[in-house]
């Protein structure tokens, strides 16, 4: 199986019909997006076919890609740009094959292949199913599931080492506008996350022999990690091997093969496997940065890049700057969300508001707890004023954390006579989050709006946000108090929670440094 030549994708038709693709297929505008059947296989294919144009198909410029958006090439013409790397997309070849170990060992032991799935045996991920007691993937979902776990690696025990970004990492793309009763073409939603060769350092023509080595490591022997010093830094690799990372080393078993029904996607083949072999001690990558993926920066430079990891209570507007802006402390937004708005924002003639889609495992050690999978709107703003723009957006998100983390602390204290004795609850601030999500919203494209960051058109934007969050904040916790816990909860206690924390939604740090600014640009005015 080719997976450049072979149609092994699952693709949808603008007229909602899905039918099988090869790659070269991608720049068809009838096709609206990928249909793989799990939300982790999404992403990864659209990872694999992101990685693939930018390894055989970059543009040498902004120019070249503008083109490219505007005029997508033929079918033909990216089969010919990718046909010199084919022959490192086969999946079951003797020699080099697509994401596995060029050298297997003795040492190689076999595994159920339900074993590639991130989630096989995590039984309170809510989006799978539980483990199959025999797994069986075709080849399509085999590749996938592989190029998957290469992605996203957690711990897997002594010497089974993690994905390039660490376990679990999240991965940001920017996705086109979608026209009303028309979706954005699956080209644009793969374009728009391509960069030029000069931001990946990417040379031009043909690679030679090593340098494709450097590019997919499963060309050449792998650098195992049994010393503690045999470690893979960036130097050791070529920088488009940060879309290639392998760090587990596997062969998939062609050997035990048999007809049979696929445990992801059911359909029937007569190739479908039952094991890999595997063993320890992979590549161990250190210091790269993936430029689909957000990373914290250690000021000092003392630290290396940390990639940003699902966690708990999922993906929200207070993750909203860090994934888009960043700041001193947020994350540094991923390479491509950089790049797109120094860039591409202000040459696309956008016919309405693109969106940053996240998604990623939140993973504890080995075990999958559960996959994000959202969207995020874009607000961008000339390169001149996104200083000032993020400085406004951090202000107003300083005001809803204090706000979530009063309104916990408040319930507890309406809920019990020692609210110290007893743990959070978790959706109390989530409720938050989730009920002031469209205010936030809201106030963005009126930050965006205002021709001026500063003075009393900002000042108007702050009141309105603080006097939204004092709202939300009062009537959640009304219904937190005297809700469930209405049979055990003391009046006065209530009456005296909500009187002290409508004080603290005025008096704390966040506030008033909103309240002086509004203040101050009212006696302005005055």
């Amino acid at each position: 199986m080719n997976l450049v030549h072979d149609n092994w994708l699952q693709a949808v038709h603008m007229e909602g019909v899905a039918l099988p693709i090869h790659p070269s297929s991608v720049a068809n505008l009838d096709l609206s997006d990928l249909d793989a059947p799990r939300p982790d296989f999404q992403g990864a294919q659209y990872q694999f076919l992101i990685g693939l144009l930018q390894t055989a198909y970059a543009p040498a410029d902004e120019d070249e890609w503008l083109k490219r958006w505007r005029t997508p090439p033929t079918t033909e013409e990216l089969q010919a740009a990718f046909a010199p790397w084919a022959d490192a997309f086969i999946l079951n070849a003797d020699g080099p094959a697509f994401m596995q170990d060029l050298q297997p060992t003795p040492e190689f032991r076999l595994r159920d292949i339900g074993e590639l799935l991130i989630d096989q045996g995590s039984d309170i991920n809510l989006y799978f199913g539980p483990a199959s007691r025999q797994s069986g993937l075709c080849p399509a979902c085999a590749a996938t599931a592989l190029f998957a776990l290469q992605c996203n690696a957690p711990s897997g025990g002594v010497g089974h080492r993690v994905s390039m970004r660490g376990g679990g990492p999240l991965t940001t793309l920017i996705r086109p506008p979608e026209a009303p009763g028309r979706p954005a073409a699956l080209w644009h939603k793969l374009w728009l996350n391509v960069m030029p060769k000069t931001a990946i350092r990417q040379r031009a023509g043909q690679q030679a022999g090593n340098e494709r080595a450097a590019i997919l490591p499963w060309l050449g022997p792998t650098r195992t990690s049994e010393r503690k010093d045999g470690q893979t830094a960036p130097a050791d690799g070529h920088p488009l091997q940060a879309y290639w990372g392998m760090p587990r080393r596997i062969r998939l078993d062609w050997t035990s093969t048999e007809a049979g029904r696929c445990s992801v996607c059911n359909a029937a083949t007569d190739r479908l496997l039952r094991c890999f072999s595997t063993k320890n001690y992979g590549v161990n990558y250190l210091g790269w940065e993936h430029p689909l993926t957000p990373y914290y920066h250690d000021p000092k430079k003392k630290e290396l890049p940390l990639s940003v990891k699902g966690q708990k209570g999922g993906i929200g507007y207070r993750h909203w700057l860090g994934l888009m802006l960043g700041n001193e402390r947020q994350p540094e937004p991923a390479q491509v969300v950089r790049h797109y708005l120094a860039e591409r924002w202000s040459a696309l003639e956008h016919t309405g508001a693109p969106r940053l889609w996240v998604f990623g495992f939140d993973l504890d050690n080995a075990k999958a707890r559960c996959w994000y999978d959202t969207t995020l709107p874009v607000h961008a703003v000339p390169p001149d004023r996104i200083d000032d723009f993020a400085r406004a957006v951090r202000a107003m998100l300083e005001v809803a954390q204090e706000a979530a983390g009063l309104l916990r602390s408040h319930v507890k204290q309406a809920w019990f006579d020692r609210p110290k004795d007893h743990k959070d609850d978790p959706a109390v601030p989530q409720s938050f989050w989730q009920r002031t999500e469209g205010a936030f919203y809201a106030m963005l494209d009126d930050l965006q709006q205002q021709q001026a960051l500063y003075g009393p058109s900002l000042a108007a934007v702050y009141s309105r946000w603080h006097a939204a969050v004092i709202e939300h904040t009062l009537r959640l916790f009304d219904q937190w108090a005297e809700g469930a816990y209405e049979q055990c909860a003391d009046l006065k206690r209530v009456v005296d929670a909500r009187a002290d924390l409508e004080k603290w939604l005025r008096a704390a740090k966040p506030m008033k440094a909103l309240r002086s600014e509004v203040q101050r640009h009212a006696k302005e005015a005055a």
